[in-house]
């Protein structure tokens, strides 16, 4: 029987182990930098308050809901251009571009800053939609750039992509709802395409865009349904998926006939 020997890690895997502890000391930097940093002017102001209201309590408790109000938008502001200006170095270390099918490939700088920005926008989204002030998510989003959003769009509880959003004049994007501009294809490939949304257009609740959809004006996207990548929703349409789908009926009907076809064969077979 031969003898057991324990494996070791090869140089590769000694890299990617390297690779990625580098990731984790990189992000935490990012969390340090993007959510604490606006802290600490906070805690100034407070002694300022404290400060000039030190003469008048009853002065200084009628001011304080505006004072805290002040300083929570202070703090959204202070977390929002931050990750702005990573996201400025981001872009310039590696231009966001779009594509097809490209190759994920972990050790390129186009697929690691893409991640990275992504992580990087995760903690001023959360603290915007769980604050006081969700409505300045379109702030927000504009301010990153890559998202263009028009006047009155409505934006519930969902998900906008990383970058490549375009929304036009009185858009709605329903509760729940996903909007990805990217779609990992398999274990290697990753699909990034801007979604675009023309005026008038709405998402009902839980709904799915895949890259690439394009949605034209007046039209719907039904609730519960999905769209898949690269495809297009004419104007002045509604589209669901389900029962009512044209191609769940068209496939509905293929199965009724392979079924038939099946059944003839076996009587056939059974007859001989």
């Amino acid at each position: 029987m031969p003898e057991i020997q324990d494996i070791k890690d090869d140089d590769d895997n000694s890299e990617i182990n390297l690779r990625s502890d580098l990731d984790l000391k990189t992000y935490a930097f990012l969390h340090f930098f993007v959510a604490l940093l606006p802290i600490y002017p906070i805690f100034y102001f407070l002694y300022l308050y404290n400060f000039v209201f030190a003469f008048n309590l009853q002065l200084g408790l009628v001011f304080l809901p505006l004072f805290v109000i002040g300083e929570l938008l202070f703090y959204i502001a202070g977390v929002v251009y931050l990750t702005k200006f990573v996201l400025v170095l981001s872009h310039w270390r590696s231009k966001p571009r779009e594509g097809v099918n490209m190759e994920r490939d972990f050790n390129s700088r186009m697929v690691y800053h893409y991640h990275l920005r992504g992580f990087v926008k995760k903690f001023p989204l959360w603290l915007i939609v769980r604050s006081p002030f969700p409505f300045l998510i379109k702030w927000m989003f504009q301010t990153f750039g890559l998202y263009d959003i028009g006047k009155n769009v409505m934006i519930y509880d969902c998900w906008l992509g990383l970058e490549f959003i375009y929304l036009e004049d009185n858009c709605k994007i329903g509760l729940g709802s996903v909007l990805s501009s990217h779609l990992v294809d398999g274990l290697n490939r990753l699909t990034i395409k801007r979604i675009i949304m023309r005026e008038n257009s709405q998402l009902d609740h839980y709904t799915l865009v895949s890259p690439g959809i394009k949605i034209g004006k007046h039209s719907r996207v039904g609730s519960k349904s999905g769209i898949p990548k690269l495809q297009r929703v004419r104007k002045n349409t509604v589209y669901t998926t389900g029962s009512d789908n044209r191609v769940f009926k068209k496939d509905r009907k293929a199965t009724k006939l392979l079924k038939k076809e099946l059944k003839e064969k076996r009587n056939k077979e059974s007859k001989g």
